[in-house]
């Protein structure tokens, strides 16, 4: 979902190389450039093949979100892991977010094309507000980001599980204004997150960082572009859905 793990813990872990290679800001960029790269040549060729695997679109969905789940949770726990598993989640989280997309474009026209739009805004949004200023990631804002992204994927994890005795709440899953300004107050925490990714990023250069931890910023960084994009799609088509 979003990145907790960048805490204080991450960076006693990693320590620092003062006289080897280290991690960089531009280093950190180039690396979530390949992996948002790895991302989109994923989703071109299940968009290719997706006619193949139309009988068992549920089977795939739920494979490539399992396994990038665990890959995920390998990488946060070894960062060490990330240049290698980094490229593995971009495609497992691929295949799974375009056949989502291409499930819901199917059924509400363009809806794919209004996420990505909407989340790109969303990104350089909170980009030039962070470099500018406006938005600090100060201890306290930390706290609170990551309590309420703590607490958001709790409550995930309890839907989840009453999911499979076929609870699904009205107000969460549903398109009443309640339902939406939820998935607002989601949208707005996912948002926050990039401030916590971008801070990551400079700390970790100004501290000397591994290299290898370019690869686990831009990790994180793509995680959270994720995130946010679904719950986008997630809110368009509720309201589409009205």
């Amino acid at each position: 979902m979003s990145n907790p793990v960048f805490s204080e813990t991450t960076f006693e872990k990693a320590g620092y190389s003062p006289n080897a290679d280290h991690m960089t800001v531009n280093g950190s960029i180039m690396k979530t450039f390949i992996l948002g790269l790895v991302f989109i040549m994923t989703s071109f060729a299940v968009i290719a093949y997706a006619p193949n695997f139309y009988g068992s679109i549920r089977e795939v969905i739920i494979v490539s979100v399992i396994a990038a789940f665990v890959v995920g949770m390998i990488i946060s726990f070894k960062p060490t892991t990330a240049p290698v598993l980094s490229v593995v989640y971009a495609v497992l989280e691929s295949i799974f977010v375009t056949v989502l997309s291409i499930l819901l474009n199917q059924q509400y026209n363009g809806i794919v094309f209004e996420a990505v739009t909407y989340t790109m805004i969303a990104f350089f949004t909170m980009l030039i507000l962070y470099r500018i200023g406006v938005i600090k990631a100060t201890e306290t804002f930390k706290s609170v980001i990551i309590t309420a992204t703590a607490a958001i994927a709790v409550s995930y994890l309890i839907l989840f599980i009453c999911s499979f005795f076929g609870i699904r709440p009205y107000w969460f899953y549903g398109n009443s204004s309640l339902s939406i300004g939820i998935n607002a107050v989601i949208i707005v925490v996912a948002a926050l997150n990039l401030i916590l990714d971008f801070d990551f990023i400079e700390k970790g250069s100004s501290m000397q960082m591994p290299k290898y931890m370019e690869w686990y910023a831009a990790f994180g960084l793509i995680v959270t572009i994720i995130w946010l994009y679904l719950e986008i799609l997630r809110i368009l088509s509720k309201i589409k859905s009205r």
